[in-house]
């Protein structure tokens, strides 16, 4: 079942109390971290979703596909942990 969006107030406490948790040294179970991880990786995908959805409905420019591979690319680059050598993000 889909969760409902928090309004922006709701969000803005939850992000201060998760900043809060990390601050104090009060995330044990780092339930802080990962909120404010996934808010991170929320706004990169966000992007990308954007990118795709305007170069797939609009046409296939050269500047829509150099602007939906930057996303992909800062997306890439956030997963440090996940990185591979991928031809699929080479720079042409």
């Amino acid at each position: 079942m889909p969760l409902k969006k928090l309004d922006d107030e709701e969000m803005k406490r939850v992000v201060a109390l998760a900043e809060a948790m990390r601050e104090k040294g009060k995330d044990k179970y780092k339930l802080g971290y990962a909120l404010l991880y996934l808010l991170e990786r929320n706004k990169l995908l966000e992007e990308v979703r954007k990118r795709a959805e305007y170069y797939v409905r609009f046409g296939m420019g050269e500047q829509e596909l150099s602007n939906l591979r930057l996303a992909l690319e800062k997306m890439h680059e956030a997963d440090v942990g996940d990185a591979d050598d991928s031809s699929f993000f080479a720079k042409e």
